[in-house]
């Protein structure tokens, strides 16, 4: 969570600017949850149901708690103060996410459970894709298929390019041209 506040121990699965992976720009924050939902004290992850969560926020949008539920054990935890700027649900598990210029890039493999094989995709075994999206809107502009699953957090850019860790143990670098 990115915010004013340590969240200590209380839940932020739906708060502002929370989430597995974070990218903190200018003017906005771009976040991915893959556990936007609560069963009780315990955030839930159903692969194959609907994807990750991916969302912006402005840079002021912070995390709050209720008064009712400072010094309690979880309660509801964070929330937001103000709506999103754009969410969306992405049928990608991502694993690697930038910010370049006005453009977010998101990569991992699908949110799909293969019944031949339904580790496939946690372990590494699929193939990924990278996603581009307009940061200001969140349209997805483009989409590229990769032979390998990005490392976690492996993903970053540089002058005109994108460049890859991957769990094969290779390295991805992806030019404009």
């Amino acid at each position: 969570m990115y915010g004013d506040t340590w969240p200590g121990f209380n839940h932020a699965n739906v708060a502002s600017k929370s989430g597995q992976l974070l990218v903190i720009g200018p003017k906005k924050t771009y976040g991915v949850q893959c556990f936007p939902e609560r069963s009780m004290n315990s955030p839930q992850f159903i692969p194959g149901k609907h994807g990750y969560l991916l969302f912006a926020d402005d840079n002021d949008n912070e995390p709050v708690l209720d008064d009712r539920d400072w010094g309690r054990d979880k309660g509801v935890g964070f929330t937001r103060s103000k709506a999103p700027v754009w969410h969306q649900w992405v049928p990608v598990r991502i694993r690697a996410m930038t910010l370049a210029g006005k453009q977010l890039f998101v990569a991992g493999p699908p949110d799909k459970v293969d019944p031949k094989d339904p580790l496939a995709t946690f372990e590494n075994r699929s193939a990924a894709m990278l996603w581009v999206y307009d940061s200001a809107s969140g349209k997805r502009t483009a989409e590229y298929d990769l032979k390998s699953t990005p490392v976690f957090d492996g993903m970053i850019a540089g002058p005109n390019r994108i460049v890859m860790s991957m769990s094969d143990g290779s390295v991805v670098c992806m030019t404009a041209e």
